[in-house]
């Protein structure tokens, strides 16, 4: 019994240390993101609006990361580390 919960711990902190690194990944090519696009409208200095979701369309999350240009990314490069964290937080914390 030792050893199952053994290997779901190191299972859950693999699926954690998979899942946070895309999300880094992800962040660090961000707006453009690692699986998306973004339009390039030029926008001056002082006249970003910020961060907001636009929505969803043909299973792209679009978001605006300045109110003007408009960027798109999967919804599976969004779920999938989501769901890789989740599920990699529930096997460490149940091995407890």
């Amino acid at each position: 019994m030792a050893a199952i919960l053994k290997r779901r711990k190191i299972l859950g902190g693999v699926l954690l240390i998979i899942g946070l690194s895309i999300v880094l990944a992800q962040l660090g090519t961000f707006p453009g993101m690692l699986f998306g696009g973004c339009t390039d409208v030029g926008v001056p200095e002082g006249q970003e609006e910020g961060l907001s979701i636009i929505g969803v369309q043909d299973s792209n999350l679009l978001y605006t990361p300045d109110g003007v240009n408009e960027c798109g990314i999967p919804l599976p490069a969004v779920i999938t580390p989501v769901g890789l964290i989740a599920v990699g937080g529930g096997l460490v914390l149940s091995t407890r």
